[in-house]
């Protein structure tokens, strides 16, 4: 005969219970590590196997001082074209909002836009890479060459109305500043990754703060494209001028041009 358990004895028993019961469940629902890196890694690079793309977008960047108040904001309406993977833009209005006073920027902004692209033009030609820019492959470590690098953990999470997805969090085995530690939401029936949110594993010099999110779509049923991205900056060294900024990007009227 079994004995009889006190209410807190039976209390365990239910828990130990629930979590044998769950684990079945709890597997089936977070897939294989290994078989989700890889993935991952055949997705991207079919999904952004694209070279030439247009769109509008806006960008809005603002400025902060040493206590956090907002400096100064700026709103800049564009349109984006990448031909080969080179960038150029039209600027189509700017304006700039600093001690209540609002002022149309525009004309400077679309001269400092065409030289700065067409200089970026050149450093690519040269075999360069943009001023200040990370690639691809560096802020999404899921390539076979950079997998080695990264200790990654795997979980479910839900989206809106219930929808099941995953999410994968990598971290670097060795803190470096190019190297992102980062977490990816991810579809696991398509292995899209829908939003990244990541970071460098160790700042780089004189940066106190550095971040950066991005909101991934799926466009024509098969491309994938950053449809807006926030980042935030805080860097600067005694008397040299401190960079303290939130800049966010957001692309509509998305063409994939092949």
């Amino acid at each position: 005969m079994i004995p009889p358990m006190s209410s807190l004895g039976l209390r365990r028993f239910a828990a130990a219970l629930f979590v044998w019961a769950a684990a079945p469940l709890f597997s089936q629902t977070v897939p294989d590590l290994n078989v989700v890196l890889v993935n991952i890694d055949a997705r991207l690079t079919a999904g952004f196997g694209y070279k030439n793309w247009t769109a509008s977008s806006t960008s809005s960047q603002t400025e902060f001082d040493r206590h956090g108040a907002v400096e100064k904001v700026t709103v800049v309406s564009k349109i984006v074209r990448v031909v080969n993977g080179d960038r150029d833009e039209d600027i189509l209005k700017a304006l700039e909002t600093a001690d209540g006073k609002t002022t149309d920027v525009t004309r400077d902004r679309a001269e400092k836009a065409r030289q700065q692209w067409a200089k970026e033009k050149e450093k690519r030609a040269s075999g360069g890479r943009r001023s200040g820019m990370v690639d691809l492959d560096e802020v999404l470590p899921f390539a076979a060459k950079q997998r080695p690098l990264y200790n990654f953990k795997l979980r479910s999470a839900r989206g809106g109305e219930g929808r099941k997805l995953i999410v994968l969090e990598a971290a670097a085995k060795e803190k470096d500043s190019k190297l992102w530690d980062g977490a990816y939401t991810i579809d696991p029936a398509t292995y899209d990754i829908i939003r990244a949110e990541v970071h460098p594993s160790d700042n780089p010099t004189f940066v106190r703060e550095l971040w950066a999110e991005a909101d991934i779509a799926l466009l024509e049923g098969k491309y994938l494209f950053i449809v807006h991205t926030k980042m935030k900056v805080d860097a600067g060294f005694l008397f040299v001028k401190n960079v303290r900024m939130l800049v966010e990007d957001s692309y509509t009227d998305v063409k994939i041009l092949k």
